[in-house]
């Protein structure tokens, strides 16, 4: 407890993330590496270190491949979240998800809160506009409503590579 306490407070290179206006207190947290080349690097290299002391490259590029849809939209969520902070626009900004027992979670990429503190921005992240699934993303807009947003308008988005 002690390191990630160090690693929090005193190198900002984790960070806690609960979902946008939870408790503070909340359990209902996940930490992530905040430096995005360390974050690639533990995901790809420090995780598969056995494969770069054999010199296993060629299978490492694979992992790497297949896995670089789903890491690039990570970093394109945070693109469009530092995006919407430099715009001013908005008092509160992150992401929301519950877990359920048994169940997958109910995740939404972003969450803003426009500055009149009427209206809430709900938005999914897709590297490509045909992995959109519009009818999942209404039923995780419904139910965040019902959970936290029940005062604000909703405005809900897709964001692509083409928004950029």
């Amino acid at each position: 407890a002690g390191h990630l306490k160090r690693l929090i407070e005193d190198y900002s290179l984790i960070r806690r993330v609960r979902p946008i206006m939870s408790k503070p207190r909340s359990q209902n947290v996940q930490y992530e590496i905040t430096d995005i080349f360390l974050k690639f690097w533990f995901n790809y290299f420090d995780r598969n270190q056995t494969l770069i002391e054999m010199g296993n490259f060629d299978y490492l590029r694979q992992i790497v491949k297949s896995d670089y849809p789903t890491y690039s939209g990570l970093m394109l969520e945070k693109y469009f979240r530092l995006k919407m902070m430099e715009s001013h626009e908005y008092i509160n900004i992150g992401s929301w998800w519950e877990r359920k027992k048994g169940k997958e979670a109910n995740e939404i990429d972003i969450v803003a809160i426009k500055t009149d503190d009427k209206t809430a921005v709900v938005a999914e992240v897709k590297r490509q506009r045909r992995n959109y699934d519009h009818k999942l993303f209404m039923e995780k807009v419904e139910r965040i409503k019902s959970c936290i947003l029940m005062k604000y308008d909703l405005e809900t988005k897709l964001l692509t590579l083409d928004d950029m």
